[in-house]
């Protein structure tokens, strides 16, 4: 899935006071990130994302992405594990003349199978639950079967035994 803000930040916006936008996203892990800055922006326009309190993109606490027609496209694995979730997006735009719109994307995958393309040690987990899993319903069944074989020699005659 590619989830999608775009929105038009308003002129004269500080660094100090940025505007928050929250973005809704699903479980599941972020596999690609893009912020996108229209020509004509200058360099004006600023935007980071959190995860609550803890800034994510970018990664340095402070700093801010901008630029002038071009988009910052990166790959990440950040793991969302709640299915309704927010990222917020702060923005501010120190432009006196013109609004700016901008738009900031995420390719998010919440299918197992697809998780695991990215993140490999994931499908080992999977993999190792699985293997615990089977180990646990044969265990299960040597035991049912031990208990069958064990009370069709109790009913036996003691002549046969």
């Amino acid at each position: 899935m590619i989830y999608t803000l775009t929105k038009i930040q308003s002129k004269n916006t500080t660094e100090a006071e940025p505007v928050q936008y929250i973005f809704p996203v699903a479980g599941g892990l972020i596999y690609q990130v893009e912020f996108y800055f229209p020509p004509g922006s200058g360099g004006h326009l600023h935007l980071k994302v959190h995860d609550g309190g803890y800034q994510v993109w970018p990664s340095e606490p402070g700093e801010w992405f901008f630029g002038d027609n071009i988009t910052v496209s990166f790959a990440d694995r950040y793991y969302i594990s709640n299915p309704n979730h927010v990222l917020f997006v702060y923005a501010w735009n120190d432009d006196d003349t013109s609004d700016h719109v901008f738009q900031f994307r995420v390719g998010q995958a919440s299918d197992p199978a697809i998780i695991s393309s990215y993140l490999p040690a994931a499908a080992n987990a999977d993999l190792a639950e699985s293997i615990a899993a089977i180990i646990a319903e044969q265990d299960q069944s040597y035991a049912a079967q031990r208990a069958r074989a064990i009370a069709a020699a109790e009913a036996l005659p003691e002549e046969t035994i």
